[in-house]
């Protein structure tokens, strides 16, 4: 924290009652694992867990609790809300309110957390960013990035994470965004939402939430651009990105290496700069340009956005090119999957030399039409003449037969993912290449750990 805030402030703010006198605190701590004397400590609740169960125990071990509902016994200040989530979000508010630099947002279904790594790339060249950590972007997460300010820092670059309708307003809500992006619209936790229209409309909330003054960076290739642009709100200021030669920032004679690493003019105002990414897939011409627009807007000069761009390298789990076991080549792209990002994968894989083979796993909260989806990824992997396909889990069958259809190919559909690594295992020489990819659920890492021969114990 940029500096202590105290239980009295919180309860004169946002109300609650006040148990046990007021104390100051600069750290924050919602896991009863990772206690600190010094911090406060936050009694989360969700479905399966109520931390309250284990705070009467903290006594010495944390500054003060936050509650709802007095914890008998404890001689702790603590400080009783009617929701412990939002008394960590108004906490979070408070810590933002304390920071005077530019603040930058960025969401979407696929890639904003390579966006996000392509940004902090950029200002760490001559800033000091405070930058979300792995995936802390939801209600729990993103108020965790805001303790971590500092009066070091003079960027604050946040990824938004939604699972329902409400969230991305909730966290503009805390954070106070000047700068925002969507960095697309696919069907991505469709479950939470109902349809993929109103994952846009969640999603443009991180447009809404802009005061005046601030600046909407919109993806003008997505089919849901126009949609936000006559939704945006008066006196917020718009930079549109994309591949065509009328928007401010765009891209130009892109080319992809025989690795599959995309080389492109990003031009910015009428000025072309060269960039060569480390990162696979021509898909990642588009993140550029969305932390393009971003940076751009921020007050990054172009010359810098570009040597930042060229910088970053691979970010774990989003296609990274590994070395397997009898030489092959595995692209460990397991950190989520959905029908976008696996489109993706399989344009990246289909540009490859040698055997390829692409391994999925089922691809989670696509509601009803999960079945279809799978299936027609199936279909798209055949269209681009892929090698092999190999699935897990249920859903995956449906991919696993509309592959091999008319092509008398035998079916790779495993539930288990011994079976699936045992099999994947001989195909393996040093001519073929691997993509693994998966929703989180399918664990599909593990995968990618036995192909590359350092498997770990499966927990």
């Amino acid at each position: 924290m940029i500096s202590a805030i105290s239980l009295q402030q919180l309860q004169t703010r946002f109300g609650g009652e006040l148990i046990n006198g007021s104390v100051q605190f600069e750290q924050v701590c919602t896991d009863t694992r990772q206690l600190d004397s010094n911090a406060l400590f936050v009694a989360l609740k969700g479905e399966r867990f109520d931390a309250h169960d284990f705070v009467g125990e903290l006594e010495g071990q944390v500054l003060g609790l936050v509650v709802d509902r007095e914890i008998p016994g404890s001689k702790l200040p603590q400080w009783r809300v009617a929701d412990t989530t939002e008394a960590l979000g108004q906490i979070g508010r408070m810590c933002r309110e304390q920071f005077k630099g530019r603040v930058i947002a960025v969401t979407g279904s696929c890639g904003k957390t390579t966006v996000k790594e392509m940004l902090a790339a950029i200002f760490s060249q001559r800033h000091n960013p405070c930058v979300t950590r792995g995936n802390l972007n939801n209600q729990f997460g993103l108020p965790m990035t805001l303790f971590e300010l500092t009066s070091d820092h003079d960027v604050l670059i946040l990824e938004m994470g939604a699972s329902g309708p409400d969230e991305i307003a909730y966290l503009c809500g805390i954070a106070k965004p000047q700068v925002s992006a969507v960095n697309n619209v696919m069907p991505a936790h469709v479950e939470g939402f109902g349809s993929v229209d109103a994952i846009a409309r969640a999603k443009g909330k991180i447009y809404t939430g802009l005061e005046t003054g601030g600046t909407a960076v919109v993806n003008a290739d997505d089919d849901y651009a126009n949609y936000w642009l006559e939704r945006m709100p008066e006196g917020v200021h718009t930079l549109e990105v994309g591949l065509g030669h009328q928007w401010p920032i765009h891209a130009d004679n892109i080319a992809l290496d025989d690795n599959g690493c995309p080389t492109f003019d990003l031009c910015i105002e009428g000025l072309a700069y060269r960039v060569r990414l480390q990162l696979l897939g021509e898909h990642n011409v588009h993140n550029a340009l969305v932390a393009a627009g971003c940076a751009f807007a921020a007050g990054v000069p172009a010359a810098e956005i570009a040597s930042g761009l060229q910088s970053l390298g691979g970010v774990a789990g989003r296609m990274q090119e590994l070395c397997g076991i009898k030489g092959a080549a595995i692209i460990d792209d397991t950190y989520n999957a959905n029908p976008g990002s696996v489109a993706a994968a399989i344009e990246l894989l289909a540009q490859r030399r040698g055997k390829r083979v692409l391994v999925l796993g089922d691809m989670a909260e696509l509601g009803a039409d999960a079945e279809e989806m799978h299936r027609q990824m199936g279909e798209l992997a055949r269209e681009r003449g892929l090698d092999a396909l190999f699935t897990l889990g249920p859903l995956g069958a449906a991919a696993s037969v509309a592959f091999s259809a008319g092509r008398h190919l035998p079916l790779h559909s495993y539930r288990d993912r011994q079976p699936l690594i045992a099999a994947l295992t001989h195909e393996l020489n040093k001519n073929t290449t691997v993509l693994v990819k998966g929703s989180r659920s399918a664990r599909m890492e593990l995968v990618v750990q036995a192909l590359c021969g350092n498997a770990k114990e499966d927990k």
